[in-house]
Parts: C-alpha cells; structure tokens; sequence
C-alpha cells in the first residue's frame, strides 16, 4: 500500500456544522475506507466543504473549499469518481442557487468523464420542476444510484 490506487471526491452540505450532514459524511467515509481496506488499495477521499479545514480534522481526509472554482475543478480531474450525497441536495425550497450549484457538480464530474455516484440522495421538494425536472432527470440518468462500491 502506501500509494494511492484511487481517489473519489465527495459532494454534500459538509463543512457547516451541521451534525446530521457530519455524521453522514463520517458514515460514508468509513464506509469507503472499509472496502478499500478489504480490497487492498489506499483509496484518496478529497471532501468539498464550506469549511475545508474543520473537515480535515474532524474526518481525516483532503478536503478543499467547494466554492472556489478552479480547486474544485482540480479534485474532479484528478478524480476517479464524484459521490453526490447524502441528504436533500437537489431541492430549491432552501434557494435556487444550492439546486443549481450541486447539478453543476455533477455536470463537471460527468463532462469530466468521471463516473458519479449518488448516495443517500432525497429528491425534493421541487418548487420549479419545470426548470429543474428535465435537468434533474437527465443528469440522474447518467449516474450510479445506490451503493457506491470501490
């Protein structure tokens, strides 16, 4: 071991402090890092957070800031894989904008070419479905939906 033999970036509401968000992130970390370890390989795990270095240490893993473009550009490229997820992300109650900013994520991974997982994912509720439905169902049509398995 000791090189990486793959990275997986991953995208929720993690680094607000919410202990939900947390302990979601904590669980799907651990989860990763068990089926890396039963697979044999060091699995890279690179969080997009609103606070990168209280996700550094409280979950020991990379993680950069997710609203700074091109670093999160840079983590999707050198990726293996993007896993969207837990929770509610793909709603607009809470705004427009946080609907838009985690179908953007997705889009860049998959116009990256890297495949994209969504993990304990909720849909909704959707205010605008006829702006956000079509985009919604054609991104998720492109992913992995389930367990995402190293």
């Amino acid at each position: 071991m000791g090189k990486t033999d793959g990275t997986i970036v991953l995208s929720g509401y993690y680094g607000f402090a919410n202990s939900g968000d947390e302990a979601v992130l904590h669980a799907l970390v651990q989860a990763l890092r068990e089926e890396a370890r039963e697979a044999g390989i060091f699995l890279r795990i690179i969080v997009l957070s609103g606070n990168p270095a209280q996700t550094q240490r409280m979950h020991g893993v990379e993680a950069v800031h997710r609203m700074r473009p091109w670093t999160v550009i840079k983590a999707l490229w050198r990726a293996d894989a993007l896993v969207s997820g837990g929770g509610s992300l793909l709603q607009d109650v809470t705004s427009a904008r946080s609907m838009r900013y985690y179908l953007g994520i997705i889009r860049l991974a998959l116009w990256l070419r890297k495949p994209v997982f969504i993990y304990a994912q909720g849909i909704g509720p959707i205010r605008n479905a006829r702006r956000f439905g079509p985009q919604i169902r054609s991104l998720l049509n492109r992913c992995k939906i389930g367990r995402a398995h190293v």
